[in-house]
């Protein structure tokens, strides 16, 4: 075999092993969208009978969950392996859905909605690192990317089989366990899968096995490149440990007043983010369309438009966050945002039953996720990853995404009482997010595109520490 094939060969399995291990990130898009079409059966009487309120803990607790899963969840793979707690997750994907498909109450419900969660929030934090450090450089854009495009494909995914399963709901109530049944199998996958999959050698060198990491590196990268990457992992891994004996605590986070402002930013981003409203429409997008005038089986299928169009726009987001720059989307973003809300709102409340109603709000809808998912759904996130000095960047992103999980817990919670209230008042109050969220980032949001990490962290400096006399760029 000639460098060139042994080369196509290793990018090959690679790839596979990116699509398996970004299983974990379908299963996320899939848990977090299946219950958009489940929760209208599982509320009737001879299921469990739930209230709207009921019907937010059951949606929300599995955001809960997520939110203690991404805290804990990369300290723990730090300590066990990339390879192993993926592999824990897919057994836990697979029995969380189970779980799910089975209970006999609200309760136990909750429980395995909750233990999903915390899967959710560890693959959040992990599939994408474990592809980066096993990615080769000239590919790790491409294939770290495949998670966020995973995410949305699995909330896709699970409005299709909202829209294939809905029509057999009007005889068969019972039909949402089958909804959230379904998630075992990727769950499997994972699962199985991992035992398929190479272990991180950069994890492989941080607990000192390097004779196995030196093995694993000879299986995915072609002979020539072996020794020199060897040689950069450990590099790497020597100059890491070095800066994680400076990291700071958060004692010292909070008693820094700068950076202490830097977490006040990026918390905010993330609570701008959620409260944008995105997953009142990816949770309860079904309810929404039925109320804007269509039956619960054309109401299913106009929502896998809601998931397409998700692909669509992250994938759109790959390739203008790095031309037209942070600000200019997080802009871009809130201002149509707001604006296809208000007019969803306006002729929701004005002229309900003119016939065109329907179909322009469901429009308007399309609208808001295409541009919020290019916009306000990467930029916050990247952001988030630019705006920490390095020694406290572990610290300070991972409590804005604690923070960011919070609020995306609470617009689960509350979204089924705002829309059974009045769904107008609901986009309003979202609006109203949006409109102050643009406030926010034209005064503590600088734009970070193409500007050294070093330069950002001078520019928070000199605006929030008054003993810091060099000047930001």
């Amino acid at each position: 075999m000639d460098q060139s094939q042994d080369q196509k060969s290793h990018v090959g399995f690679l790839w596979a092993a990116t699509f398996i291990s970004a299983m974990g990130s379908l299963l996320f898009g899939y848990d977090t969208g299946i219950v958009n079409g489940s929760l209208q059966f599982m509320a009737k009487a001879q299921q469990l009978d739930l209230t709207s309120f009921q019907q937010g803990i059951v949606s929300s607790g599995l955001t809960l969950g997520a939110a203690f899963g991404a805290i804990f969840g990369e300290p723990l793979a730090d300590k066990i392996g990339r390879k192993r707690i993926l592999t824990i997750l897919g057994i836990i994907f697979a029995v969380g859905a189970l779980g799910c498909a089975f209970s006999t109450s609200i309760v136990v419900l909750i429980i395995f909605r909750f233990l999903l969660g915390l899967a959710v929030g560890s693959a959040s934090a992990n599939v994408p690192v474990y592809i980066a450090e096993i990615a080769p450089s000239e590919f790790r854009g491409k294939m770290v990317t495949t998670a966020q495009v995973m995410i949305v494909s699995g909330q896709f995914i699970a409005f299709g089989v909202n829209a294939a399963l809905t029509p057999l709901g009007a005889g068969n109530a019972a039909i949402w366990r089958w909804m959230l049944g379904l998630g075992t199998i990727p769950g499997i996958i994972l699962w199985l899968g991992m035992y398929l999959v190479p272990e991180s050698p950069r994890w492989l060198v941080s607990q000192n096995k390097n004779s196995k990491a030196l093995e694993v590196l000879k299986k995915i990268r072609s002979a020539a490149s072996v020794p020199s990457e060897m040689a950069e992992i450990e590099a790497k891994d020597k100059a890491d440990k070095e800066e994680a004996a400076e990291q700071a605590s958060f004692k010292e986070l909070f008693q820094t007043r700068w950076v202490l402002q830097i977490l006040i930013t990026g918390a905010m981003l993330g609570i701008i983010q959620q409260f944008a409203g995105i997953n009142s429409i990816m949770y309860y997008g079904g309810k929404i369309i039925q109320d804007s005038g269509f039956n619960p089986t054309v109401a299913a299928i106009l929502n896998t438009g809601n998931g397409l169009l998700s692909v669509v726009g992250a994938v759109l987001g790959m390739f203008t966050i790095d031309w037209l720059g942070r600000k200019k989307l997080e802009y871009s973003g809130l201002v149509i945002c707001a604006t296809t809300l208000v007019i969803a709102g306006i002729i929701h409340s004005t002229v309900p039953n003119a016939s065109w109603a329907g179909i322009t709000i469901v429009i308007l809808v399309y609208i808001y996720i295409i541009f919020f998912q290019g916009t306000l759904g990467p930029v916050t996130w990247l952001i988030n990853s630019e705006i920490f000095p390095q020694r406290f960047r572990g610290i300070g992103t991972g409590i804005t995404i604690f923070i960011l999980w919070i609020g995306n817990f609470v617009v689960g919670l509350l979204s089924p009482v705002l829309l059974d209230w009045n769904m107008s008042y609901t986009f309003y109050i979202f609006a109203a997010c949006c409109v102050l969220g643009i406030v926010f980032v034209h005064i503590r949001v600088p734009e970070t595109k193409g500007v050294p990490l070093e330069e950002i962290e001078k520019y928070f400096r000199s605006k929030y520490d008054k003993s810091y006399k060099e000047d930001s760029k």
